[in-house]
């Protein structure tokens, strides 16, 4: 095991390996008769050797805005908006006038500790480092700048333990949609057994439900966006879902087959409004939050819904003939 945050490690040999990242591409090593001999060559290289003799006159922030916007063309509108919040609203007011030379991983678990302190989440704060250590790995391989970041510590995420809803109150909310009739109540149940995101369900058209194989085809996804170089400062966007393995299709049992066609419209038309007007998450949310609200059910968030569809996989039949006599 190597030792932490010094990449040092005990070999079967007896001897100790120490190693270290090359011209930003790929790993070498020095080896050592004990840990402080091989701490000692691999702190001389680091030194001697790894620092790059071209020395970065920018500031912190000069880097991070080079390194975003030459990655701009090859990311998601969606990426590109959230990471420039973070970097004006968070990273740019925190560093200031620091110089990227002075930048180390002492700096950045302050500003861990900082942000920790504030309120943010680990996982937000955790995308900042993401970011910093990334865009020093560019400026290393592109400008032979010294990276001082590379050991720089992730914070730890908290494991929350996630509440969903039970089986009757499931059932509660499957009779409520069935009284209410409204295409909330449909997106409500969909994702209940499709495990769909909200922007996800947002996005669904009726040209995506395919009522003779029955399969739903997840394509799409919906976002309020930041929109940089335009009046408006937000802007409702269709795109690409969350990952390359988000674009799946899904398998629908017959009860919801049949819930879906008592809905249906137009192919053109979304599943949420009935018509080509789309609802947006941020709308599509509150109406969930006045639904759970009228079925008299404990309001959960509706990501925490999609938890609910791997557990339902071993148990779907039974419950499916538990709540509609219907096993398929």
């Amino acid at each position: 095991m190597a030792r932490k945050g010094n990449n040092i490690y005990h070999r079967a040999d007896g001897r100790w390996e120490g190693r270290y990242y090359y011209n930003g591409k790929k790993y070498r090593s020095v080896y050592g008769k004990s840990y402080t001999e091989a701490k000692a060559k691999l702190n001389k290289l680091r030194n001697e050797v790894l620092v790059p003799s071209v020395r970065c006159v920018l500031l912190v922030v000069d880097i991070l805005k080079m390194w975003l916007e030459a990655h701009r063309p090859s990311i998601k509108e969606s990426s590109y908006a959230s990471y420039r919040h973070k970097l004006e609203k968070h990273l740019e007011p925190y560093f200031r006038e620091l110089k990227y030379s002075n930048l180390d991983v002492n700096l950045v678990s302050t500003f861990v500790t900082y942000k920790l302190n504030e309120g943010l989440s680990p996982k937000y704060i955790s995308d900042m480092v993401t970011m910093i250590k990334t865009a020093a790995k560019w400026a290393e391989i592109n400008y032979n700048y010294a990276n001082l970041v590379r050991n720089a510590e992730l914070p730890k995420k908290k494991c929350k333990e996630t509440t969903v809803f039970t089986q009757e109150e499931q059932k509660t909310i499957i009779k409520t949609a069935e009284e209410e009739h409204t295409n909330t109540g449909c997106g409500i149940v969909l994702t209940l057994f499709t495990g769909m995101r909200i922007g996800e369900v947002c996005a669904l058209k009726w040209a995506d439900i395919d009522f003779d194989l029955k399969v739903l085809h997840v394509t799409k996804t919906v976002q309020r966006i930041r929109v940089y170089g335009q009046e408006r400062k937000t802007a409702v966007k269709v795109t690409a879902p969350k990952s390359e393995s988000s674009v799946r299709d899904i398998p629908l049992p017959n009860f919801l087959i049949n819930m879906l066609k008592e809905y249906r419209a137009s192919d053109s038309g979304y599943v949420l409004s009935g018509t080509e007007k789309i609802v947006e998450p941020r709308t599509f949310e509150n109406r969930y939050k006045a639904f759970l609200k009228k079925a008299d059910v404990p309001s959960i968030k509706y990501h925490a819904i999609r938890h609910l569809y791997p557990t339902k996989r071993t148990a779907l039949t039974n419950y499916l003939t538990f709540v509609y006599n219907d096993g398929t």
